[in-house]
């Protein structure tokens, strides 16, 4: 497998990955699913998603299909990597293969917490952003920001109030938390990879 081919596989899956994770969020927030983005992310998991639900059902809120989906991804993207560097049979390639989808579960949970939290550090960012060039007029890129990133701010906002009704520090605190979240993942692997 070639650079290309790598960075290629990387960025589609870690796409496709987080596609499945704002339809969780964007569920457990309610979201008003007229919004042209909701809307497009809605239909593109739709396909998957829907023949799920009738074997994995929601818990409340949270759907449970959306989640699997994007650690089966994530899985699949291991085993792959880890198997393309190995010349085997097909059929011991096929019995790897699943054995490889049956061992991933660690990396792949590691992966995904990696994933969720580039994901949030992008949208809290972007609705901080978006929030000031808005100027206050609605727009469905900042509607769909916030509606996305809802599910995290709300628990925040109650600890932590707007100051004077207007002025919601909330984003930026869990822009730091998410920060310091991800320097400590990071500081964590490198040890367990040095041992």
């Amino acid at each position: 497998m070639n650079n290309f081919t790598f960075t290629l596989l990387e960025h589609l899956s870690n796409i496709l990955v987080m596609m499945f994770l704002i339809r969780l969020l964007l569920q457990l927030g309610q979201a008003d699913f007229h919004n042209p983005i909701s809307q497009f992310i809605h239909r593109f998991t739709s396909p998957v998603i829907n023949p799920l639900r009738r074997i994995i059902p929601d818990m409340g809120r949270f759907s449970t299909a959306s989640f699997l989906v994007a650690m089966v991804i994530i899985a699949i993207k291991f085993v792959i990597i880890s198997t393309v560097y190995v010349t085997l049979p097909p059929e011991a390639m096929t019995l790897g293969i699943l054995i490889g989808l049956m061992m991933q579960g660690a990396p792949a949970m590691g992966g995904l917490v990696m994933i969720i939290t580039n994901m949030l550090l992008i949208l809290f960012l972007g609705l901080m952003i978006a929030s000031f060039m808005s100027g206050g007029r609605y727009h469905p890129g900042v509607a769909f920001l916030y509606q996305v990133t809802r599910p995290i701010l709300r628990p925040v906002q109650k600890i932590i109030p707007p100051i004077a009704g207007s002025i919601d520090l909330s984003p930026m605190i869990i822009l730091f938390g998410l920060w310091f979240l991800q320097d400590g993942l990071y500081r964590l692997g490198v040890s367990l990879i040095t041992g």
